[in-house]
């Protein structure tokens, strides 16, 4: 049975540690326009939740022994989702490829770190 408000709050503080890690991130890349800094808020908005509640779904339901890989697979939608939006709709991101999957490991990784702790 899944745990909603577990889960809600889960997502909230998972969305919130990637906006700030993407978007520092995305600074540090050298994105300074509001557009496109706005535009990397978005598409972890918008990709995040997906993310985060197959991932409590699968947890759930017991189904552990795939865990890695639903993760592995959905960890890649996002990054394709993402670069292509910001190839799409981006002003200044150069390479959004590279920067979608390196963006996203850079957050992946901190928050897996931080969950150890």
């Amino acid at each position: 049975m899944i745990r909603w408000p577990l889960m809600i709050r889960g997502w909230l503080i998972s969305l919130s540690l990637t906006l700030v890690l993407e978007l520092s991130y995305a600074r540090f890349w050298g994105v300074r326009e509001k557009h496109d800094l706005l535009l990397t808020a978005w598409v972890n908005i918008l990709t995040n939740p997906v993310v985060v509640f197959v991932s409590y779904f699968v947890q759930f339901r017991n189904m552990k022994a795939y865990y890695g890989w639903i993760t592995l697979i959905m960890e890649a939608l996002a990054v394709i989702t993402e670069a292509v939006l910001y190839k799409k709709y981006s002003h200044t991101i150069s390479r959004p490829w590279l920067f979608s999957l390196s963006a996203n490991a850079f957050s992946y990784g901190m928050g897996e770190l931080i969950n150890k702790f």
